[in-house]
């Protein structure tokens, strides 16, 4: 991780980035003369000055201050940086990240929208998460209020996994009212900022943001967006890297759903009106949902069709009516017929 050096010494980002390009350990950087250096690179004398002065910079204190957080850091020469992301024309050159990094790699869609959503836009979207979910696919957006949070929430719910991307440095939490859901992706997904700690969610930073959740994407779902918006943002970004843009079409009199229309009609956009839309475009295999045994009883099916989360004995109860002793009686049946599980914390949830 030396190449982090250079960003705490305070380097620019595209100097750092053809830094990379033109060497493969960070050591080479010096075995250039200044004059040499400056007029190869086209920097100033300042800049020069913030290279040299990087190896003097303590790179322990600083990876300490992040490990006290766990937060992790990825660099555009690190082996698990996103290849599709890594191709973009303008990649970060630095990821920070909390959760599981293994998720760039597997099968990934973008789910975008306004953060007014509406009662058809957040149906659609918990539709959508959902499908994705039940055909293995990880969810990406951008944790905002509105569609953001509802395809987070509901991947979470579906237990699938989901990628947060923010505009801001991981140890600033926005928006507020999202914390919980925040700390919820920490633990069982991943959340990723190419911003340094202690950067503040700035308008400037959000359409930075979409270009990353283009870039680790396959392709990107708008479920409802207007005119204009940072959906749209991310739907142009994700044309212009090659990435294909699917839109949920909407009501031809609501404001709500002008950005999808126009994206349709403009043929930027695929029409989908389910995710099976979306595995046929890249020739995906539906997965088939697991089938329920037919020998359930009615009490078996109640308490069966409750668990679409991580759910303890108390939360079952509540939601079914079920005595507590009948209860505990029936999710050891359905765990003997392989349709249920018990988890950590003393909670049962679905068997995949």
């Amino acid at each position: 991780m030396e190449w982090y050096k250079l960003r705490i010494a305070g380097v620019r980002d595209c100097v750092i980035r053809n830094l990379m390009e033109r060497f493969e350990n960070y050591e080479e950087i010096f075995k250039f003369d200044k004059y040499t250096f400056i007029n190869s690179f086209q920097i100033k004398e300042e800049e020069y000055s913030k290279i040299i002065g990087s190896k003097n910079v303590n790179l322990k204190e600083e990876i300490q201050k992040l490990n006290e957080k766990n937060i992790k850091i990825l660099s555009l020469k690190s082996s698990d940086y996103p290849e599709k992301l890594k191709n973009i024309s303008q990649p970060p050159v630095f990821l920070y990240y909390k959760g599981d990094i293994s998720l760039l790699k597997k099968r990934v869609i973008g789910v975008v929208g306004t953060r007014k959503a509406t009662t058809y836009g957040r149906v659609v979207c918990e539709k959508f998460s959902q499908e994705l979910v039940e055909n293995n696919i990880v969810t990406v957006s951008g944790l905002a209020l509105g569609i953001d949070s509802i395809c987070h929430k509901k991947t979470l719910e579906s237990q699938g996994k989901t990628i947060a991307v923010v505009g801001s440095g991981l140890d600033i939490i926005y928006p507020k009212e999202n914390r919980v859901l925040w700390q919820e992706i920490e633990k069982k997904g991943l959340i990723l900022s190419e911003f340094p700690l202690g950067t503040e969610p700035l308008a400037r930073n959000f359409p930075m943001r979409n270009r990353i959740i283009a870039g680790i994407s396959k392709g990107i779902l708008v479920v409802e967006s207007q005119l204009k918006g940072g959906s749209l943002i991310t739907a142009e970004i994700a044309l212009e890297e090659g990435r294909e843009v699917f839109a949920v079409p909407g009501d031809i009199f609501s404001p709500a759903s002008e950005g999808c229309n126009e994206l349709i009609k403009n043929s930027q956009a695929k029409l989908v009106t389910s995710v099976a839309d979306i595995l046929s475009e890249y020739e995906w295999k539906k997965r088939e949902k697991r089938k329920i045994k037919a020998d359930m009883t009615p009490l078996e099916e109640k308490i069966y069709c409750v668990l679409n989360k991580e759910l303890t004995l108390d939360e079952i109860i509540i939601k079914t009516s079920i005595k507590a002793g009948e209860a505990l009686a029936i999710l050891m049946n359905l765990e003997l017929k392989k349709l249920v599980v018990s988890v950590a914390g003393g909670k049962y949830r679905k068997r995949e």
